[in-house]
């Protein structure tokens, strides 16, 4: 029963370095490892693998939706489709000698031969028919048009696929994709885009693609395709230009060529010849234009040469360093084996808004106006989208000769809205409100636990120390009114404001009075500054310190001081409010994953965990791994790290876990599923022995394109906060939802997509853990994250792994000092 521990004490917990050595020798489960955010890539997984079984607490009588709530009526993205094939289709693989590595030129190839095929779709490798060729291979030969060389086609008969196999909506979307190209759209990366409706925004060098994400799948009311509008943002720039901007400083900037890299190296950009896009991972000064590779013949070619057969290419500079990026798709040069891609920077147009962009203001205005698009524009830009596919001859054509017919109204759903939330301070309740923003209470009430703090200190450049005294007291002012008792501070000022001088002063500050927190002012936003004195306070010395540009000095009001005086207390271990959370022993873990900007290779884990049945104090660790190694033993380690925690401060362990995993992608779950879901168990039997643990397991989606409308009598709106949708849209094969938790002033709002891919709750709580109740406690969780009075878009121990991540990925570039693995001292 919760709340007794005697049973709990007979299960002794074993020491972490115990349970860590049995980890490393734990056997993975079967599913193969897919690739991305700390995963490593390999093969795609066969179809089935996308297919899990639906945890046991989401096949009761009403399945896996919730009950409660606000009836609200709900329009989506979706587009009914009314009919489709019931016959069988017929795979075939497709080889074609000498190889052909262009898509274009192998669909020219087979066109050549549409009286012996008939209809039939091809998707680079594998053709699908209505029709059994007999017999079964086929060898066929076509002239290549721009040499007349002959080309051996050879088609394979491989499988049947039968109606409502995952393989016949993989068709599906083929064929989708064939109507998108007969809009006369540009394939840039895996989404059409329409150039000819581009927007120019000449005073920023900027162009603007609108395009569609669009995917057909099985829903829980039958076959919806889903459209999404997007907007491909294209510099004008070149990669070459970039570099020859930066060359031009080599004599009075010795650090040129390390800048390029920085604005390089991460970046997404756009080879014109192909439309295709690429990350770029490396650069590689030691090879040019002139450099050579091998291609499939044995003979050599320097890459000058190659652009100007193969596209008819002339290069205007020969010293040009090579971008290298990681193979990730099918596409590659002509006999290029290896698994690195070698780009020329004269071909590469850059792509996205880099950091400083984000940073000027009038920029992102403009931008603002074409991509911050409201409900009904929105509604009517899908409507549009779907006309067009319906009212053009040769797009229509290709879906009806497949019997395959597109109704031009979006889908229908009935959704919730949950109660508000009363959020409790040291004293009093208040609620989150319709917008689910409770800022106007934040700076009169008293929070709910406060920090106690002795000695702190002020360190900020010798020339603001004017302007820093009156902040300082209006920060002290505010934090009265709060209830948090905040000692006036030491203050220190750095006479050369550099990196080195400011930590030469942290070291003065600490030996002077061991202070409990450091406030650090900087008068820039270089993230060489951010990152040396993070490094120095968080690795070196384990004092929680907050960052603040001298520029809010100049505000001076009471917003910033209350959010700064709020996040002082939280790094210290207090806690502003709380939501109340019935269930008690239980421990609510986030987890999420960052790479390292300097190294490609390596990546940070980072889990947070709740410690308390308030759910205020927290645990945190970080694991570093390296590319190819299974985050999966790494993960279980931080859990058996937070459980040993959870004991030392509770004296007993939980009697249920919830875990909250971000960025996984829908070809990662099976990984996810049977491994790190596998190994997590294995790591609680440790803890726990023969007795049973609740454990739920629930990956978070934040990158989805679903979007979600409600009406009013005129016109369309964004659906409020605790806006929960359980079917219709949602997976028959997932226990799965999506809740919307935020309220936006501009644009349209984004819902987060949970799937629940374990769940044994129900066996251990005192309350069964109903999808009722799992969507309104993930929706609590959204109030928990301090740096914001209001809700955010995952569950609070979910965003402050992320946070932490990011921290270390971006600035420390290893984890902080275990002196501060109790505070929130990343927030």
């Amino acid at each position: 029963m919760p709340g007794q521990s005697g049973q709990r004490q007979q299960f002794r917990s074993p020491p972490v370095e115990e349970v860590t050595s049995r980890i490393g020798s734990l056997k993975t489960g079967d599913a193969p490892m897919p690739t991305g955010r700390g995963l490593h890539r390999v093969h795609k997984p066969t179809p089935e693998y996308f297919r899990l079984e639906r945890p046991e607490s989401s096949k009761s009588s009403v399945g896996k939706q919730g009950a409660g709530g606000q009836p609200i009526n709900l329009i989506s993205n979706y587009f009914p489709i009314t009919t489709y094939t019931d016959w069988s289709l017929y795979q075939y693989r497709v080889d074609f000698n000498p190889v052909q590595d262009r898509i274009n030129i192998q669909r020219g190839l087979l066109s050549a031969h549409k009286d012996v095929l008939g209809a039939y779709i091809f998707d680079g490798t594998m053709l699908f028919s209505g029709q059994k060729y007999k017999p079964d291979t086929l060898e066929l030969s076509s002239k290549r048009n721009f040499d007349d060389k002959i080309v051996i086609i050879t088609i394979k008969f491989t499988s049947i696929i039968e109606k409502g196999n995952h393989a016949s909506i993989q068709v599906f979307n083929l064929l989708l994709r064939r109507s998108l190209r007969n809009l006369d759209l540009a394939l840039v990366g895996r989404n059409y885009y329409d150039e000819k409706a581009k927007i120019n925004i000449p005073q920023h060098k900027l162009q603007l693609w609108p395009g569609y994400e669009t995917t057909i799948g099985m829903y829980d009311s039958g076959l919806l395709l889903r459209s999404e509008i997007s907007t491909k943002i294209m510099r004008e720039e070149t990669v070459l230009d970039f570099l020859k901007e930066l060359a031009s400083t080599r004599f009075t900037d010795p650090q040129w060529m390390e800048k390029f890299k920085a604005g390089v190296i991460g970046s997404t950009v756009l080879t014109r010849y192909n439309n295709q896009t690429y990350r770029i991972d490396d650069i590689d000064e030691n090879s040019n234009t002139q450099s050579t590779f091998r291609k499939k013949d044995g003979s050599s070619i320097s890459y000058v040469q190659y652009y100007k057969e193969r596209y008819g290419i002339h290069l205007s500079s020969a010293r040009q360093p090579m971008l290298v990026s990681k193979k990730k798709k099918s596409f590659k040069i002509e006999g290029d084996e290896s698994e690195l891609v070698y780009l020329i920077p004269e071909l590469c147009t850059m792509t996205g808004i880099t950091e400083n962009m984000r940073k000027n203001f009038n920029l992102m205005k403009d931008l603002a106006v074409y991509t911050r698009v409201g409900p009904s524009k929105k509604i009517s830009q899908y409507n549009n989208f779907i006309n067009r596919i319906l009212t053009t001859p040769k797009s229509a054509e290709s879906l009806t000769q497949w019997n395959l017919t597109l109704s031009n109204n979006l889908v229908t759903i009935p959704g919730r809205v949950l109660a508000q939330e009363i959020l409790q301070s040291y004293e009093k309740k208040y609620p989150a409100g319709i917008d689910a923003d409770w800022t106007k209470y934040t700076r009169s009430i008293p929070m709910f636990t406060c920090a106690e703090i002795q000695h702190w200190a002020i360190v900020c450049p010798t020339n603001v120390i004017g302007r820093v005294k009156p902040f300082i007291q209006m920060i002290l002012d505010v934090s009265r009114n709060m209830g948090f008792n905040l000692p006036p501070p030491q203050i220190y000022d750095v006479v050369n404001p550099k990196v080195h001088e400011y930590s030469i002063t942290f070291e003065k500050v600490i030996s002077a009075m061991n202070p409990s927190f450091i406030l650090c002012f900087v008068s820039t936003t270089r993230g060489d500054y951010y990152s040396g004195i993070k490094r120095k306070l968080c690795i070196e010395r384990s004092v929680p310190s907050q960052v603040v540009l001298t520029k809010q000095i100049e505000k001076a009001n009471m917003s910033v001081c209350t959010k700064i005086a709020i996040q002082i207390n939280c790094k210290l271990g207090g806690a502003p409010w709380r939501v109340v959370i019935p269930e008690k022993d239980m421990m609510i873990v986030g987890f999420d994953v960052c790479h390292d900007k300097q190294n490609i290779n390596k990546s940070y884990g980072a889990l947070v965990a709740t410690m308390n049945d308030s759910h205020t104090a927290y645990f945190s660790c970080v694991q570093p791994h390296e590319s190819g190694q299974e985050l999966s033993s790494y993960f279980a380690m931080s859990i058996a790290k937070a459980l040993n925690k959870y004991k030392s401060k509770n004296n007993k362990l939980p009697n249920s876990i919830i875990i909250y995993r971000d960025g996984v992608g829908d070809g990662q779950l099976s990984y996810v599923h049977g491994t790190e879901v596998d190994m997590v168990k294995k790591t609680c039997k440790d803890f726990y022995g023969g007795k049973k643990i609740g454990l739920a397991f629930v990956i978070v989606k934040k990158r989805i394109s679903s979007r979600f409308f409600c009406k009013d009598s005129k016109f369309y709106q964004n659906p409020p906060p605790g806006t929960v949708i359980d079917s219709v849209v949602t997976d028959p094969s997932m226990y799965d939802f999506f809740l919307i938790s935020q309220h936006v002033n501009t644009g349209t709002v984004t819902p987060t997509h949970y799937n629940v891919i374990t769940d044994s709750l129900s066996e251990t709580t005192k309350n069964k853990i109903t999808p009722s109740i799992m969507q309104q406690l993930t929706y609590k969780l959204t109030h928990m994250y301090y740096n914001w009075s209001g809700t955010v878009r995952v569950p609070a121990p979910c965003q402050l792994a992320h946070k932490l991540a990011f921290l270390t990925a971006q600035s420390l570039q290893k984890p902080a000092s275990p002196g501060l693995e109790d505070l929130l001292y990343f927030l």
